[in-house]
């Protein structure tokens, strides 16, 4: 094994406070997007809550939610657009917000995004931090939140949702956590069509580990 299967990982508090400059720095960042998105969307008098929750993309993912697969729209030129196109799993999470508590499903998918960033953030902070260490992991962290595209990561999307399971299941790769890793690669499988990509790279690595142990 290597020494980054064999090193110890930290205890949970300890990893949290390691990661805390990171995560605040990530915070910080999406919150000053928020703000001004806030105002050019006063300015414009638009709400920007609903730009971030039931436009584009968000829309679709709440129709699935609410309404299933099999919604089309047809468009004037012929064009159909069909929500099989997206993937189940921030709908069914959007579903489960919604059943549990008060909100609507667009709430619901705004809140699975606002703790997915962050859950994103966290995992792409411990696989940097862990292959090149801390430093590395803070810019990497500070490197995403500031991505020209950076706001679909505040909003109903499943970029991610799907960016936090891609990261941790890398992180239960690197760490040796073969069931972990082959869980989250499937829920990535289940956000986006990528998934397949994560999929296939914990597969590949985990009968890599196991043909060398077999050797060893």
């Amino acid at each position: 094994m290597t020494d980054l299967e064999t090193r110890a990982a930290p205890s949970r508090a300890g990893a949290l406070r390691r990661a805390a400059p990171a995560l605040l720095g990530y915070a910080a960042v999406r919150a000053l997007g928020l703000i001004v998105l806030a105002l050019w969307s006063a300015a414009r008098d638009k709400s920007a809550y609903t730009l971030l929750t039931a436009r584009w993309d968000a829309l679709w993912y709440t129709r699935v939610a609410e309404l299933g697969y099999g919604y089309e729209v047809r468009l004037a030129n012929g064009d159909v657009h069909s929500n099989l196109a997206f993937f189940p799993l921030l709908p069914w999470l959007e579903r489960l917000v919604a059943a549990v508590s008060p909100l609507s499903y667009a709430d619901g998918g705004f809140l699975v995004s606002l703790f997915a960033s962050l859950a994103a953030a966290w995992g792409i902070f411990a696989v940097a931090d862990r292959v090149y260490g801390r430093r590395a992991g803070v810019c990497a962290v500070l490197l995403w939140a500031v991505l020209p595209v950076g706001i679909v990561q505040s909003m109903a999307y499943s970029e991610s949702l799907f960016t936090a399971l891609a990261a941790w299941s890398l992180y239960a790769v690197l760490t040796g956590r073969w069931p972990t890793a082959g869980v989250l690669a499937l829920l990535a499988g289940l956000t986006r069509p990528v998934g397949v990509a994560v999929v296939a790279a914990v597969w590949v690595t985990a009968v890599v580990s196991f043909v060398r142990e077999r050797r060893a």
